[in-house]
């Protein structure tokens, strides 16, 4: 699948459980693994540790 042109591609290295369990996840929500890490990754840019750290290093700029 190809990538919009606004969209970067992002390599991380997981434990092998972490890796299954993701896996398994994706099959029960019949989706992506893909996506489920980009709903995870948005999850934490939502939380309120995230916001806090985002604003006061003015990080959205």
């Amino acid at each position: 699948m190809a990538r919009k042109a606004d969209q970067k591609q992002l390599k991380i290295t997981v434990s092998e459980d972490v890796y299954s369990l993701l896996k398994r996840l994706a099959g029960v929500k019949e989706t992506s693994m893909n996506k489920v890490v980009g709903e995870a990754i948005d999850l934490y840019l939502e939380s309120e540790h995230a916001r806090e750290l985002i604003e006061r290093h003015n990080l959205e700029k």
